[in-house]
């Protein structure tokens, strides 16, 4: 992940925290699933071929339905046509992620913008940070402090390189277990 994107994603998090009051909450959450995704530079189209993905976020409770985030994601998922053909690389995305999530009971929605790299392989070009975008739903059962559930994920994010200006889109699957702290 870039320096400045670590940066953004720790100043983040520290301000969440440092807010107060009696409602407020503060959750830690970690979501591991598995994504399919597209990446312009490849002429594929959406390819089927999933990978590993996962993220870390803490979240600072507002109001009652209305909270915001801060964390890490790093999105993969796997190239077999196009330009992948014979290759097939993973193509791997580490970003930092600031947004806004809504919560009503088990269910939960969340918008945000990333900032970070996309690269293709492990070969070619040095990829470029640039931003990205990410939305997001799911459930989350409650046992007590503990959160579980399911939870889809979009993200758009930049690829570019310095000679071509590419973006990936990604679909996810995940499940994740979070805690809440206060």
């Amino acid at each position: 992940m870039p320096r400045t994107g670590l940066a953004l994603a720790l100043g983040v998090a520290g301000t969440l925290l440092a807010g107060g009051g009696a409602r407020a909450q503060t959750f830690v959450e970690v979501r591991s699933g598995l994504t399919v995704g597209n990446h312009t530079s490849t002429a594929a189209g959406l390819e089927w071929v999933p990978a590993l993905s996962h993220e870390v976020r803490i979240s600072r409770r507002l109001r009652p339905r209305v909270a915001v985030h801060a964390g890490y994601v790093r999105t993969a998922f796997g190239c077999r046509e196009g330009f992948c053909r014979g290759r097939e690389p993973t193509v791997t995305g580490q970003h930092a992620a600031i947004g806004a999530e809504l919560s009503q009971g088990w269910l939960w929605g969340r918008v945000g913008v990333l900032y970070g790299t996309t690269r293709v392989g492990t070969e070619g070009e040095t990829p470029q940070a640039g931003p990205g975008l990410e939305a997001g739903a799911g459930l989350r059962l409650r046992f007590g402090r503990l959160r579980v559930g399911p939870g889809l994920s979009w993200r758009r994010m930049s690829a570019d390189t310095p000679s071509s200006a590419d973006h990936a889109v990604s679909l996810g699957f995940d499940l994740g277990v979070g805690f809440e702290f206060d």
